[in-house]
C-alpha cells in the first residue's frame, strides 16, 4: 500500500511538471524533434525563416513555425511564393495599375538539401529587406541546394524605403551556397549586398563556399561590402561579370578549386579589385581593374599563379602586387595611372613578368622586387612615367629587353641585391640611367643601352661591376664610378665627362670608345684603371690626380673636328658679306622718275 501511495504521488509531480512545461515550449514555438525548429536554431534564430523543404515549404516566426505551404514538387519558382506566402514573408508589390511585378522578400530563406528556387522573368526585380540587426535582416543561403537566377535585378532596401540599404546595416541580406550548393546568376544585376563590418565572411555578399559551385555569368554586381566571393568552392565559372562599388575587396578567390575566369571587370572597391590566393596552379586571364583604393590584383601566398592579359587602370594601391607567390607568372600586363604597377615581396618569391607596359606618373616604380624574394625575371615590356622604372633590392634577378623611358632613375639596384644581370635593356631620358648602391654585388649589364639621361647614365658604388658591350649617349656624366669595376666595348658619346672614378677606386676598361664635349677620364686622388685597345676622345681625353694605364692600341686624341659645321658656317658668312655689300653699292643709286602724263605710281 506505502509503494502505491509513492506510485501515485511520482505520477501526480509529473503531470504537474509536464503542465508548466507545456505553456513554455508553446509560446516558444518549440516542437520536439521538429526539424524547421531545428533549422531555424542552426541559421542563427532569424526573425523570420522559410524554410523550403521538396514539396514543403515552413514559415518560422521567431521560433515558431506559424504556417506551412505545400508547392508542387520540382524546381520552386519565387512567382509561386509571392503568390502564395503572404504578407511579411513574400509577396508582390502593390501596383497603381496593372499587376505588379516587383517580389518583395521580408523573409531570410533557407534551402534545404535537394531543393532549387528559381527566379526568372516573371520576378523581374526583387527587393530584399535590410534589418538593422542581423536578426532581422534577409538572406537565402543553403546546402546540396540550387539557387537560379536569370535575368532578374536584385536589391536590397531599407524599412524607410532607401534603396539600396545603407552599407553599414547589420541585416543587409546576402547569397551564400554551402556545401554541394549550386548557384547559378545569369544576366542579372545584384546590388547593395553583404553586411556590415564584423559580420562573418559568407555574410558579405555573394559567395560560394566549400564545395559548392555554379557560375555568374553577364551579371553586374554593386554595392556590395564583397562584391564576389569564392571560398572553398569548386568549378565555378565567372564570365563578362562586373564587380562596381564594393565596401571592401571586389573580388575574392581563396581555396576554391577549378574556378575559371574570362572578362572580369572590377571598378572602384574600397579595398582590392580581385585578392587571389590559397591555391597553386590557378590561372586567370582578361581580368580588368580600375580606380580601386587598393590594388587591382594581390596574390596572397601560393604557388603556380598564372595572370595573362591584366588591365589596372587608376588603382591607387598599385597594378598588381604579388606576395610570397612561388613560380608564379605575369604575362602581357597592362597598368597606367597607378604610383606603382607591379610590387613582387615576400619570402620565397620567384616570379616572372613578360611584355608589360606600364605607364606611371608617381613617385612610385614601374617594377619593384622586394629584398626578401627569392628572384625574379624581367622579359620584354616597356616601363615609362615612373621614378624608378625598375627597382631591384632583392637576388637573383633577370632583366632582358625591357625599355625604360622618361623615369627618374631607369634602373635603380640597391639594398640587399645579388647576382643581379641586366641584358639588351633599354633606358631613354629621365635623370639617371641605371643606379648600383654600394651594398649590393655581382651586377652585370650586358649590351645596355642608354641615351637622353640629364645627368648621369650610369652611376654605380657596386663593388665588381661589370659592363660588357652597350653605350651611354647625352648624359652630363656617362659613367660614374664609386667602387671597382671592369668595363668592356662600352661605347659612351655625347657627354661633357666619358668616365669618371671616384677617389681610391679600381678598374680595367678593354674596348672602350668615348667621346666626351669636355673630358674624356677623370680619375680622382688615388685611383686607378688602365685601359687596352680603346679609343678616348675629348678636348681633355685624361684628367685628375689619378693614374690612366695606357696598354695595347689605345688611342687618346682631340675631338674630330666639325668640318661640316665649319663649312656650312663659312657658308653663312659669305652670304652675309655679300648681301651687305650689295646694299651698300646701290644705297645711292637715285630712284627712277616717272613721266608727268602717269598719274598711277602705285
Amino acid at each position: 500500500m506505502r509503494h502505491l501511495t509513492l506510485v501515485v504521488r511520482a505520477a501526480l509531480a509529473a503531470t504537474a511538471l509536464l503542465a508548466a512545461v507545456a505553456p513554455a515550449a508553446h509560446a516558444a514555438g518549440a516542437t520536439w524533434g521538429d526539424p524547421d525548429i531545428a533549422a531555424w536554431q542552426r541559421s542563427g534564430r532569424p526573425d523570420r525563416l522559410m524554410v523550403v523543404r521538396p514539396g514543403t515549404v515552413a514559415l518560422v516566426s521567431h521560433g515558431s513555425v506559424v504556417r506551412r505551404l505545400f508547392p508542387p514538387y520540382g524546381p520552386l519558382p519565387l512567382s509561386w511564393l509571392a503568390a502564395n506566402a503572404g504578407p511579411g514573408w513574400v509577396g508582390y508589390l502593390p501596383a497603381k495599375a496593372g499587376a505588379s511585378k516587383t517580389v518583395r522578400i521580408d523573409s531570410a530563406v533557407l534551402l534545404a538539401p535537394d531543393t532549387t528556387l528559381h527566379m526568372g522573368r516573371r520576378t523581374p526585380k526583387v527587393l530584399m529587406t535590410a534589418g538593422k540587426t542581423a536578426a532581422s535582416g534577409t538572406w537565402i543561403r543553403g546546402s546540396r541546394a540550387t539557387l537560379d537566377i536569370d535575368d532578374v535585378t536584385l536589391t536590397s532596401t531599407a524599412a524607410d524605403g532607401t534603396d539600396p540599404a545603407p552599407t553599414d546595416m547589420a541585416g543587409r541580406p546576402y547569397l551564400a551556397m554551402g556545401a554541394g550548393g549550386h548557384m547559378t546568376i545569369t544576366d542579372a544585376k545584384v546590388i547593395g549586398f553583404g553586411r556590415g563590418a564584423g559580420a562573418p565572411a559568407r555574410e558579405a555578399g555573394v559567395s560560394w563556399g566549400r564545395a559548392a559551385t555554379g557560375s555568374a555569368t553577364g551579371s553586374t554586381f554593386k554595392g556590395g561590402r564583397t562584391g564576389l566571393r569564392l571560398s572553398g568552392s569548386t568549378g565555378v565559372d565567372l564570365d563578362k561579370v562586373t564587380v562596381k562599388g564594393s565596401v571592401q575587396d571586389g573580388v575574392v578567390l581563396k581555396d576554391d578549386r577549378d574556378t575559371t575566369v574570362r572578362r572580369l571587370t572590377v571598378e572602384g572597391s574600397g579595398g582590392n579589385g580581385v585578392t587571389v590566393g590559397g591555391t597553386d596552379s590557378r590561372s586567370l586571364s582578361g581580368v580588368t581593374t580600375s580606380d580601386n583604393h587598393g590594388a587591382g590584383i594581390k596574390a596572397t601566398p601560393q604557388r603556380g599563379l598564372t595572370l595573362t592579359a591584366t588591365a589596372s587602370h587608376r588603382d591607387a594601391g598599385g597594378g598588381v602586387r604579388l606576395v610570397s607567390c612561388v613560380s608564379c607568372t605575369l604575362d602581357k600586363a597592362v597598368v597606367d595611372g597607378a604610383p606603382s604597377a607591379i610590387g613582387v615581396s615576400g619570402p620565397g618569391s620567384r616570379v616572372t613578368v613578360r611584355d608589360a607596359r606600364l605607364t606611371g606618373g608617381g613617385d612610385g616604380a614601374g617594377v619593384t622586387l622586394a629584398a626578401d624574394i627569392a628572384g625574379a625575371a624581367v622579359t620584354g615590356g616597356t616601363i615609362s612615367g615612373f621614378d624608378r622604372g625598375i627597382a631591384v633590392s632583392g637576388p637573383g634577378v633577370r632583366v632582358d629587353g625591357t625599355t625604360v623611358a622618361v623615369a627618374g632613375t631607369g634602373v635603380k639596384v640597391y639594398g640587399r641585391a645579388r647576382d643581379v644581370a641586366l641584358s639588351s635593356v633599354v633606358v631613354r631620358g629621365g635623370r639617371v640611367g641605371v643606379t648600383a648602391s654600394a651594398t649590393t654585388r655581382d651586377v652585370v649589364l650586358s649590351d645596355v643601352r642608354i641615351s637622353g639621361t640629364s645627368r648621369k647614365g650610369l652611376a654605380s658604388a657596386s663593388e665588381g661591376l661589370v659592363v660588357s658591350g652597350g653605350s651611354v649617349t647625352g648624359a652630363v656624366t656617362a659613367v660614374d664610378l664609386g667602387a671597382s669595376a671592369r668595363l668592356e666595348k662600352l661605347t659612351v658619346s655625347d657627354a661633357q665627362r666619358g668616365l669618371h672614378l671616384a677617389a681610391d677606386v679600381h678598374a680595367r676598361g678593354q674596348g672602350l670608345d668615348i667621346l666626351a664635349e669636355r673630358k674624356g677620364i677623370e680619375a680622382d686622388a688615388g685611383a686607378w684603371i688602365s685601359i687596352e685597345d680603346s679609343r678616348v676622345r675629348a678636348p681633355t681625353a685624361l684628367s685628375g690626380n689619378g693614374t690612366i694605364k695606357r696598354l695595347g692600341n689605345t688611342e687618346v686624341t682631340l675631338p674630330p673636328f666639325p668640318w661640316l659645321g665649319f663649312a656650312a658656317l663659312v657658308a653663312l658668312t659669305l652670304t652675309v658679306l655679300l648681301q651687305t655689300i650689295h646694299q651698300v653699292r646701290h644705297r645711292r643709286t637715285p630712284r627712277p622718275r616717272v613721266a608727268a602724263h602717269v598719274r598711277n605710281t602705285a
